[in-house]
């Protein structure tokens, strides 16, 4: 008989990376719509009619059992196997067997990031730009790239429009300014924003195809994505950012409701959900989706150029608000290699 010993230091089918005896197999988890259900249901069925002779036996038929449900493709996880997720979560820059990503486009990408990151460029130039008191980018330089690529100086809802005023006022700016920093792409010297070696020798040898890559990387890993936006750390979001990726790979060609993907993250971490504390009008599932959907397609995929998203007229709830379809720049910039 299998006792629970026997499931000490196995890694858990569910794509976590911790241990069976830690993570699913828990008396009283508290996951709805747990992955492990279909796993412990077959373990029972493997089960039936055997007898183990030693600890060592039963052992051996563990381990041949959780090698077979790691690597088995799973409906939860859009047909990958809990040790392809486990590599998309933990190492999805160095899962090389699973994805690899472009160190150079082979032709200039486009995107909001990178229309605003090549304004930017040019606005700083050969002599740099002095910050502000708060040292952000000068309110002229602010409106001018405004102008260019918005066609006016002003933000706000298409009701009620201001003046920008200050860097924050046009908040794609803003991001973009602060992923390059991170990027390493432009730094503070002598008191201006300057273009570092770094940026002038990947525009010079490979223009903007050679920016997005080191952009993507700082947003996916340096940048913290709950930087203002009202929804709270939720890091798990970030970290699972390449699963994101690789539902619109595989299901992006036509056009789908956002719902379709906010699900899908869901079905795959439904324990992502017990990280949202309540609010007062607000269930879990409600902001788990909304923030999703703007966190993860919005923020991210669009910013990007990953994905293309037509909003309907707001209406009551988030149903049909989003439609999204990947474009050609996903294909070209992050190939998977999963069946």
């Amino acid at each position: 008989m299998i006792n629970r010993n026997n499931y000490h230091a196995l890694p858990c089918p569910c794509g976590s990376g911790k241990p069976f005896d830690e993570c699913c197999f828990r008396p009283n988890n508290k996951k709805t719509g747990n992955p492990m259900d279909e796993v412990m249901h077959a373990l029972h069925e493997a089960q039936q009619g055997r007898e183990f002779s030693s600890i060592e036996d039963a052992n051996r038929f563990m381990q041949e059992f959780m090698i077979r449900q790691n690597t088995a493709p799973r409906d939860a996880f859009a047909g990958l196997s809990p040790t392809e997720m486990r590599s998309i979560l933990a190492t999805p820059f160095d899962a090389a067997a699973i994805v690899t990503f472009a160190d150079v486009l082979s032709q200039d990408p486009v995107s909001p990031i990178t229309t605003i990151f090549k304004a930017l460029a040019d606005a700083i130039g050969e002599k740099g730009l002095k910050p502000t008191a708060t040292g952000n980018l000068p309110r002229n330089t602010v409106r001018e790239i405004s102008r260019a690529i918005n066609g006016t100086d002003t933000f706000g809802t298409k009701d009620t429009q201001y003046l920008i005023q200050k860097e924050t006022d046009y908040f794609d700016l803003h991001i973009t300014r602060l992923i390059a920093g991170l990027a390493g792409l432009i730094r503070k010297y002598k008191g201006r924003f300057i273009l570092t070696k770094k940026c002038r020798a990947l525009l010079d040898r490979h223009g903007i195809g050679g920016i997005w890559p080191e952009l993507f990387r700082a947003y996916a890993e340096k940048y913290n994505w709950a930087y203002n936006d009202g929804y709270g750390e939720l890091y798990f979001m970030q970290r699972s950012f390449l699963y994101t990726l690789y539902l619109l790979h595989r299901f992006g060609s036509e056009e789908r409701d956002g719902l379709f993907y906010a699900n899908a993250f869901l079905t795959a971490f439904p324990a992502f959900l017990d990280e949202i504390p309540p609010r007062h009008s607000t269930s879990p599932e409600e902001i788990a989706i909304s923030s999703y959907l703007h966190r993860t397609i919005d923020r991210f995929a669009v910013f990007f150029g990953l994905a293309h998203v037509e909003k309907t007229e707001w209406t009551f709830g988030v149903d049909s608000i989003y439609k999204v379809r990947a474009m050609p720049l996903l294909e070209n910039a992050i190939r998977f290699h999963v069946p």
